[in-house]
């Protein structure tokens, strides 16, 4: 019989293995969701209207553009 090092699978060596999501994906998904839905209620919903409209646009504008920033970080490591 023959002995084989390395690895058994050679027919599949080329190929990569799907790995199931873990949970910091998933709570990174989580957390993108909630940043980019936070900048949508601070910039085109009245719900934060006490506030005066620049101080809304601004930290709407800053939960949209970290939470694209924080989709970005998340899909590079995934790779």
């Amino acid at each position: 019989m023959e002995e084989k090092y390395g690895r058994y699978d050679e027919e599949n060596a080329g190929k990569e293995k799907k790995q199931p999501l873990s949970m910091n994906i998933v709570f990174g998904m989580i957390m993108i969701a909630i940043y980019l839905g936070m900048a949508y209620l601070l910039l085109f919903t009245s719900l934060f209207s006490n506030l005066y409209d620049i101080v809304r646009y601004i930290m709407g504008g800053v939960f949209a553009v970290y939470g694209l920033f924080r989709g970005y970080r998340l899909f590079v490591g995934m790779k």
